[in-house]
């Protein structure tokens, strides 16, 4: 988890993202617009008028009758000359007539002292559509040179958002029309006509009608309308056309069209492994670590906080640890055991449902070819560093992380690291890691996956026989001095279950069996969340299905008894598994962009749109339990939201698609020599209300304009959110911004896991190959 400080930018480099700034790449900047200067005012400019130099801005036609021009000035420069002040001339002359004009605002980019680089869009609504191929001027006041105009049908103008990856052949298919003139409203959609042509050929390969979704959207200010064109199977390179909007980006239907993405997710733990040199033989070009992680030295030293906690610092002493392996959880290199521990239940849930989809050679990495799968040896790498912060009487410390942000590579810091307290939280996400591992090492590798049962049963064993800490309601909180993720929960109740059903899958042992009734009472139950580091219940519930009813041909499980699951307490577990899928179907089928995301617009944040792909592994499990096709369906539709079909047409992916954030949070981008950060990493996109903890983080919420809020400080409907700005806009692309741009190791493998489901069509059948018929409630 990341800290506020980030590095100043060296050279003067102005770090605009791929959201400044009309979101569109270098290249269709190029064709669709023209860079202007702009927009620090000279001593001697007149008020109003455009001088000679600044930072870039563009002007682009978003449609054949809507010109919007992007200002890109410092937060206390002066404002940009409005709307009006523009003039849109005719070849001949003759000014063209504005019906209406508007204007919006949000931090771009920041500057090399750190200060908000600010976008102010002015957008012209036209009276009648632009000629193609002919030439206008937009005229600026002041000095500076007039800007060519020309209607382009076949260019991008990000009025129609695509998936920019692609399409499965089989699955559903849907694209959106729209866009925002941000003041002025809703941009007029007047086609309803839209073809999807072969990209090399031209030829039109389907057409269809739009359906209108929305007429005034409060999620993204459009007025939304849906393309579908799901009869298209025939793969290709396609992009989709409409009158008046110009084209989508480009994109493939193939069978495969997931498996890169799913190779690319997984290797993010490959580039982000501590304790060895990632060698360039192994890496993607420009992201190799010959140097290696954190120098061993330095792995780790008891914080001195931890001898006075409540479970003390363990049989081991307060002394120095040697402590190796794992995954930097995020953007810093601190790594943290609660939330490092989910990463082994969705890899473990996705090896449930379709473990043919999970192979050895898969990634690329050191391990492949093995004869185990690629994922298992990510595993284990993981494994080792999880090993190492157990004590010998089973107690766990949940991190070892800087005392403060780390400032450089992994390989030059000087500082020893620091472990933290034992906590039950800890103890017991350990212990259902742990139990997984075992689990799944098995077939493989029998010492170590025995190694990793002793393990977690010890770690049960400690919290059988030590009080709770921090107790029931308590969260933990940093030392004095201490600056790094606290990951904290008030409850463990929910960790202590997870740890119960993994152990009870595992061993069949009625201790955990009965450990299990006594804590399912004490959970409470919400399965619209993903399972993270302070909401394990779902998982828990995903164990002790399989515990009584393992797919058809997984390993039995070594028992004391017979089976002698509670109804009751199976009941309450799958109704929670297909409420999660089932919710997440509902919630995209209601959706304008069909993103699976919870419908209060003020929720909207830490990746709950943009990493559409974490309702993936929900929606399948469910699917395993009951056979409805609709959850598979809604599976197959969840990449489109991620991947292009959103109101900023952006692939919230590094390295994919047309558009791409080009300043994900990661220490390991910020220091390394590449131009570009590592491909795959799953960016958290918009987010409705960063914290005001940061001078960066206050002026993304001061800029905004229309205003950051409702005029209703809770609306009690969507009418109050549509004169704000719009919830699914609110993303800037900036290492500065946590929130919008920190993934975490889950992360990672909620969304690597959804992509390498749906790598190659047959999933549907894979599982219920496995998992039979079931009983529809």
């Amino acid at each position: 988890m990341q800290g506020l400080a980030s590095p100043a930018v060296a050279g003067g480099e102005r770090r605009l993202g791929i959201t400044t700034p009309l979101g569109l790449s270098a290249e269709q900047r190029a064709q669709t617009s023209a860079r202007i200067p702009a927009l620090v005012p000279a001593p001697a400019a007149a008020p109003g008028s455009l001088p000679a130099d600044g930072p870039l801005s563009a002007a682009a036609l978003r449609a054949q009758q809507a010109l919007t021009l992007v200002v890109a000035t410092t937060a206390d420069a002066p404002a940009p000359p409005p709307a009006a002040a523009l003039r849109l001339l005719a070849p001949d002359g003759q000014r063209l007539s504005v019906t209406h004009r508007g204007s919006d605002r949000q931090v771009v980019g920041f500057d090399q002292d750190r200060q908000a680089i600010v976008g102010t869009r002015l957008h012209l609504l036209l009276e009648a559509p632009l000629p193609a191929g002919v030439r206008h001027r937009l005229v600026l006041p002041g000095d500076a040179a007039a800007i060519p105009i020309v209607w382009q049908p076949d260019r991008v103008t990000g009025s129609i958002q695509a998936s920019q990856v692609g399409y499965a052949p089989q699955a559903d298919k849907r694209a959106f029309a729209g866009n925002w003139l941000g003041s002025a409203g809703p941009l007029p959609v007047a086609a309803r006509r839209f073809e999807v042509v072969a990209e090399a050929s031209g030829r039109v390969a389907l057409t269809g009608m739009a359906e209108t979704v929305a007429q005034h959207d409060p999620w993204s200010g459009n007025r939304v309308l849906a393309l579908d064109f799901s009869e298209l199977r025939e793969p290709g390179r396609y992009r989709i056309r409409m009158d008046g909007l110009g084209v989508s980006d480009s994109f493939r239907i193939a069978p495969d069209v997931y498996a890169p993405l799913y190779r690319s997710l997984f290797r993010v733990f490959f580039h982000h492994r501590n304790g060895m040199a990632i060698a360039a033989r192994y890496a993607d070009p420009g992201h190799a670590r010959p140097e290696g992680g954190v120098p061993a030295a330095l792995e780790g030293v008891l914080h001195p906080a931890v001898k006075a906690s409540k479970l003390g610092c363990g049989s081991a002493g307060c002394g120095r640890r040697r402590v190796t392996g794992g995954w930097f959880d995020a953007g810093d290199y601190g790594q943290y055991v609660p939330n490092a521990a989910p990463v082994w239940f969705y890899i473990g849930a996705a090896l449930d449902l379709a473990p043919g989809r999970f192979g050895d050679g898969d990634l690329g990495i050191p391990e492949s070819g093995n004869g185990v799968p690629d994922v298992l040896d990510e595993l284990d790498w993981g494994m080792r560093w999880l090993l190492g912060m157990q004590d010998p009487d089973g107690g766990v410390h949940f991190r070892i992380a800087s005392r403060r942000w780390d400032e450089s590579l992994p390989h030059r810091i000087t500082a020893p690291r620091l472990i933290g307290a034992r906590t039950t939280h800890a103890t017991a996400s350990f212990a259902a890691a742990a139990a997984i591992h075992a689990r799944l090492m098995q077939p493989h590798a029998p010492e170590r996956a025995r190694a990793a049962l002793a393990a977690a049963e010890a770690a049960w064993d400690f919290i059988e026989a030590h009080p709770q800490w921090p107790a029931e309601g308590e969260r933990y909180r940093n030392p004095k001095g201490m600056h790094a993720g606290e990951y904290s929960d008030a409850s463990a109740h929910d960790n202590r279950l997870w740890a119960a059903a993994e152990l009870l899958r595992t061993t069949g042992k009625d201790r955990y069996r009965r450990a299990y009734a006594d804590l399912a009472d004490d959970v409470g139950v919400d399965p619209t969340n993903p399972v993270a580091y302070d909401k394990q219940a779902m998982a828990a519930f995903w164990a002790y299905l399989m515990a009584h009813d393992e797919p058809a041909d997984a390993a039995p499980s070594a028992g004391d008894g017979e089976d002698q699951a509670d109804p009751a307490l199976i009941k309450q577990a799958r109704d929670a598994v297909l409420e999660s899928g089932r919710w997440r179907a509902r919630m995209a089928a209601a959706h304008p962009f069909d993103a699976p995301v919870h419908h209060h617009i003020g929720f909207v944040g830490w990746g709950s749109f943009a990493l559409s792909t974490r309702a993936t592994l929900p929606l399948l499990q469910a699917y395993a339990l009951s056979g409805e096709p609709s959850l598979l369906d809604w599976a197959w539709r969840s990449p489109t939201p991620q991947l292009g079909g959103n109101p900023q047409a952006l692939c919230y992916i590094t390295g994919f698609g047309a558009r791409s954030p080009r300043y994900p949070l990661s220490k390991l981008a910020q220091y390394d020599a590449a131009a570009e950060p590592l491909a795959g990493i799953p960016v958290l996109g918009p987010h409705w209300h960063v914290p005001k903890v940061s001078p960066q983080m206050r002026s993304i919420n001061a800029a905004y304009a229309p205003p950051s809020e409702p005029s209703e400080r809770k609306p009690e409907s969507d009418a109050g959110y549509r004169a704000a700005y719009p919830a699914l806009r609110r993303f800037t692309d900036s290492d500065y911004l946590p929130h919008m741009s920190e993934p975490t190791v889950v992360d990672y493998a909620q969304v690597g896991v959804a992509y390498g489901l749906l790598k190659r069509p047959g999933l549907g059948a894979e599982i219920r190959a496995r998992f039979g018929e079931r009983d529809r409630p």
